[in-house]
């Protein structure tokens, strides 16, 4: 466990915002929680968890106590013919975790390369891209109650899952620390290809869906990601800022007679689901800016940090895009990044 004061979190959010926490700690082991609510000063302020901060939009100083699991070990739990089960810390960066997937030749996380963040952000966030979510592969999460230090173990089915949402986004928030997660993997399996950009690519440069591997998805949504994703490390972001919103088949009708070219799918509910890229993009806010909070030129969904925004004046821009996306549209737009 590593304690620290007065700590600016610059390097722990992709949006490079230098606010500080009040207390910054890194945790390793359940053993720590106890330890830490004997501390007058640390158990009277409030607790907020958080990962790789890829997903955070911090608007000030936080007078808090940040808690940040550090435990990366990946671990092969079992294995039959046809799949493997690996407990993984929830301090590994998700794209070492994807990497090393793909090094063994197991089929799963492949589409997922190179989401920034960390494997116990990754369930919260329910993480998703190129046709994946990564509900698909997990089992199960292990996490520590914030408040003793109890274990609290979930499966699948009681983790809440849906589009980019957890039990953890909701009731479990700042209650539990993330400390490993269980995925099971296949050692054979069909390439998930549902993501007509990923599909085209590779379907010009391989004959048969047979010949692709998890190797050659990698490679190519590497490829597309770095294509149109600015890379955080250069450019403060947060990947989506939006989620992408589900209308009525109502609704839709009124809105594909005035807009024939507009992309949807049709979700299981019933409900349409539009790209809130799309909508940003009609809206004229591609590649716009107010001073240094702007929306990326190659991709419309994702919002960033040209170098001293901030973050309240990130949500001034998202509100602006927002009314603009409800006044032509009639859809309003949901926050997919957490605001703290």
């Amino acid at each position: 466990m590593n304690i620290y004061a007065n700590y600016n979190l610059l390097q722990h959010n992709t949006f490079h915002f230098p606010v500080s926490a009040r207390f910054f700690i890194e945790v390793r082991h359940a053993s720590a929680i106890p330890t830490l609510r004997q501390d007058p000063v640390i158990s009277s302020l409030p607790w907020q968890v958080i990962g790789g901060g890829s997903n955070l939009v911090l608007t000030q100083d936080l007078d808090a106590v940040v808690i940040h699991c550090i435990y990366d070990e990946i671990k092969l739990l079992k294995e039959d013919h046809g799949s493997v089960w690996l407990s993984v810390g929830a301090g590994c960066p998700w794209h070492n975790l994807v990497t090393y997937t793909v090094d063994h030749g197991w089929w799963g996380l492949e589409n997922l390369a190179l989401i920034p963040g960390t494997v116990g952000a990754a369930p919260v966030q329910n993480i998703g891209a190129y046709g994946a979510e990564v509900q698909d592969t997990i089992t199960r999460v292990q996490s520590f109650d914030l408040r003793d230090g109890r274990r609290v173990e979930l499966r699948k089915s009681e983790c809440g899952f849906s589009y980019r949402n957890s039990i953890f986004k909701q009731s479990l928030a700042n209650r539990v620390l993330i400390h490993r997660v269980t995925f099971r993997l296949r050692k054979h399996a069909t390439p998930n290809l549902m993501h007509e950009p990923l599909h085209e690519a590779l379907i010009k440069k391989y004959d048969t869906i047979e010949q692709i591997t998890p190797r050659q998805i990698y490679d190519e949504v590497i490829i597309l990601r770095n294509q149109r994703i600015p890379d955080p490390k250069i450019l403060g972001s947060a990947g989506s800022f939006f989620k992408n919103p589900s209308i009525s088949s109502t609704h839709y009708q009124t809105l594909i007679a005035q807009h024939p070219n507009m992309p949807s799918h049709k979700t299981p509910d019933g409900q349409i689901k539009i790209p809130a890229a799309w909508l940003i993009e009609q809206a004229q806010w591609k590649g716009k800016r107010i001073s240094d909070a702007g929306v990326h030129v190659n991709h419309a969904l994702i919002l960033v940090n040209y170098g001293s925004a901030t973050g309240k004046n990130l949500l001034e821009l998202a509100d602006k895009i927002r009314d603009d996306v409800i006044n032509q549209f009639s859809i309003a737009l949901e926050k997919e990044v957490v605001v703290i």
